[in-house]
């Protein structure tokens, strides 16, 4: 049981430190001013619309087959619903 729940824990944590690591280098980019705040909106723009969905596609693709297609349709319109508004 133990043996399971070591391996769980240290990904999880290794995911936490990825994203903690990301966010501090965004506060300290901001704290120097490092990046206009027009600038970091566009980087955050293209985050979401481009590089987000390229990682649901790289992470989900091996998995989507014809049959569960259908389960992903809500997260893509939900993509194309905030291109559509202008985020």
């Amino acid at each position: 049981m133990s043996s399971g729940v070591l391996p769980s824990f240290l990904g999880a944590l290794q995911a936490s430190l990825a994203v903690l690591l990301t966010i501090s280098y965004g506060a300290v980019a901001s704290r120097f001013i490092l990046l206009k705040e027009s600038s970091s909106r566009d980087i955050s723009k293209t985050c979401v619309r481009l590089f987000l969905l390229a990682l649901l596609i790289t992470n989900v693709g091996a998995e989507l087959h014809a049959d569960t297609a259908m389960r992903y349709v809500p997260v893509l319109s939900e993509l194309h619903a905030d291109r559509v508004e202008g985020y």
